[in-house]
């Protein structure tokens, strides 16, 4: 039905009725009333004396100013204490590989497969799909290959619906991918000459939300639109496997404009403490053994570097003193199921250690690790446990050396998604948004022409956190930081008291705030700016000393602790024991079998006089104790309950 002027135009005679109505008042009466203030009118409002009104704008400014001040600093505290917190977990999850580096390297070599986590036999995997039927009962996602783009474009729709595809396909899709990556040297080469510009992606850790919403804006990858991810696709998201997979696929559609880059996580032993394995295993069920190797095959080869125009480099960590593309081109990338410890093949012929050469190794390590600083130099990035710092002046010397113009980097998550550093020459782009919690960051991606000045797109995958005033969104970010720190504080309850009451001889309770900052730093191995959080921590007296009891008095975390009946102890270590019970689970199967408790038992017993000295019949026994409900196996429930039931035996040592 057509839509007639009438419909839209109002009536004018209507018009001018309105507007003659509100008409009659008289002018000049109009202009009287405005000159007289009304008798509810604040005297303040209607003085003209342009002095006072200078004062009072001038007041209104400084207070608007010292209130942004305020919501800066909160902001940049929550922001400490969550990256803080990341990092120190980083470093926890390298010195616990480390130590287990140690004692699989002094077993036989039939265990080294658990090490070095990749069959020789990669042949014979690949085909393992074919062991897989597909049910009757499946409706999911079919790929048939070569792939086109209206699969990918159902697969997307599926994985929007919370489909998940067969592990059947997925094996399938992973065995082509691993064959793609494989022909492509460690540093690959684009341009922008082509399609007349490129988008390079950060971190998506698994977040589907991000990666579809970076598609809505910045369009669906082709030969007209080339797409670089630059590493750390996996972990930490729900949604890593969907991810891999779009990214896999348009992979092998266009393998010359959509590129990918390796990043730290895109590691075997990561997966196994920072959520991608436990995903396979929610997945894919008995499969998730066979789908995990797929992907550990992949991630070795997947390139390292990717150069634009010969003038801008694109890595997922950064550089160091030693960065050299020549070499990193001639390392056997695919020997390097995990960069937290040298592979094999160095150490091959024996010999002291000191005499090994762990360079290309350290290159590798430095290239997905590193973070720049604004102080000059290059030094070892204590602060994550890997990798350098590495200055300004490091970055103008391998920039030089190089001749290039630019370097692009990911691996740090930043407020606003990106972060330009070193006078322009190190930009770093981060595409995860609400990494911490919501709120907490934008997510970005950089779309580069010809002229490799980056343009930077900011979005947010939450519709419910733009819709939050500024204040809102900050205070609501800082109660999650200083949820998850209270969290650490009462779950290191036993180690932290001792450490107060040292500073306290008189037993009143009190310490100085300098000496509870001192405390809290040196048992949480966190350093944070504990006097500016101070208030939103522990009670403080009028002497300005701390209560330092009050540190434990979050009456919810107590309960969350007491009501899973875990001891303290194990509740501050839950996240070490999960990762050594992934370690433990060779065959990804989410329970771990007699036969892998008895290998963790040899492994320990390396270091452990007391594990040596049990015999096969008491070895069965603990294993029968452990499998509390008799199903043969022992999940993750059960293998947490025996290190309570042992720690509630010795409840005062420590753990």
């Amino acid at each position: 039905m057509g839509c007639t002027t009438s419909n839209i135009v109002p009536d004018k005679d209507k018009v001018d009725r309105k507007v003659g109505n509100n008409a009659e008042i008289n002018s000049s009466e109009t202009q009287n009333n405005l000159n007289q203030p009304s008798s509810t009118t604040h005297p303040s409002l209607t003085n003209t004396n342009p002095v006072l009104q200078l004062r009072a704008t001038l007041l209104i400014q400084r207070w608007f100013r010292r209130w942004r001040a305020e919501l800066e600093i909160r902001r940049r505290c929550t922001w400490t204490i969550f990256q803080t917190m990341e990092y120190a977990s980083e470093n926890e999850q390298l010195k616990l590989y480390n130590f287990f580096n140690e004692i699989i390297s002094s077993l036989p070599e039939a265990f080294n497969t658990v090490q070095n986590g990749m069959d020789n036999d990669e042949s014979s995997e690949e085909n393992h799909h074919k062991e897989i039927p597909i049910e009757s009962k499946y409706f999911g996602p079919v790929l048939i290959f070569p792939l086109d783009i209206d699969q990918i474009t159902n697969l997307i729709k599926s994985f929007k619906n919370k489909e998940v595809l067969h592990a059947r396909y997925l094996i399938l899709l992973l065995n082509e991918a691993k064959h793609h990556f494989k022909k492509i040297e460690n540093t690959q080469h684009t341009v922008t000459s082509i399609a007349g510009k490129l988008t390079i992606v950060g971190d998506l850790h698994g977040s589907l939300d991000d990666l579809l919403m970076i598609f809505f804006k910045n369009g669906l990858p082709s030969h007209d639109n080339p797409y670089i991810i630059n590493g750390d696709f996996v972990d930490r998201g729900k949604s890593s496997v969907e991810v891999s997979v779009i990214l896999f696929s348009l992979s092998l559609l266009y393998p010359h404009s959509f590129l990918v880059n390796r990043g730290n996580h895109e590691d075997y032993m990561m997966n196994k403490r920072y959520g991608f394995t436990t995903e396979l295993v929610s997945k894919y069920g008995v499969h998730a053994n066979k789908v995990s190797k797929a992907f550990e095959r992949v991630f070795t080869v997947l390139p390292l570097v990717t150069v634009i125009d010969n003038s801008v480099v694109v890595c997922h960590g950064g550089i160091s003193d030693i960065t050299d593309l020549e070499v990193i081109n001639s390392i056997p990338r695919h020997k390097y199921a995990s960069l937290l410890r040298p592979p094999d093949y160095l150490c091959a012929n024996g010999g002291d250690p000191e005499e090994i050469d762990f360079s290309p190794w350290r290159q590798l390590l430095d290239l997905l690790w590193s973070d720049p600083r604004a102080a000059p130099g290059c030094e070892h990035n204590s602060f994550r446990g890997g990798g350098t710092y590495f200055g300004p002046d490091t970055t103008d010397e391998f920039l030089a050396r190089h001749n290039f113009k630019l370097l692009i980097r990911s691996h740090e998550c930043k407020p606003d998604g990106y972060d330009v550093t070193h006078d322009g020459k190190v930009v770093t782009v981060f595409s995860t948004s609400n990494y911490y919690d919501t709120g907490s960051n934008l997510g970005a991606y950089i779309r580069l022409t010809s002229n490799h000045k980056p343009q930077f797109i900011q979005f947010c995958a939450s519709e419910q956190n733009t819709q939050l005033p500024l204040c809102s969104r900050i205070i609501k970010v800082e109660c999650s930081a200083l949820r998850d720190l209270r969290a650490r504080i009462v779950a290191n309850k036993g180690n932290l008291l001792p450490e107060f009451r040292k500073h306290d001889p008189e037993n009143s309770g009190f310490i100085s705030l300098s000496e509870w900052a001192t405390c809290l730093t040196s048992v949480l191995s966190l350093d944070l700016p504990w006097r500016t959080i101070r208030w939103k921590l522990v009670e403080i007296n009028k002497e300005g000393k701390v209560d330092y009891e009050s540190s434990f008095t979050d009456a919810k975390l107590e309960a969350s602790i007491s009501n899973q009946h875990i001891s303290e102890a194990i509740y501050r270590q839950r996240n070490v024991l999960e990762t050594v019970f992934r370690l433990l689970d060779t065959d990804n199967s989410g329970c771990l079998s007699r036969d892998e408790i008895r290998a963790g038992c040899q492994m320990l017993g390396q270091h452990s006089p007391a594990v040596q000295q049990l015999t096969p019949e008491d070895m069965e026994k603990i294993i029968d104790t452990m499998d509390i409900d008799k199903d043969g196996e022992i999940n993750f429930n059960e293998f947490l309950e025996s290190f309570r039931m042992v720690d509630s035996k010795f409840a005062g040592s420590n753990f």
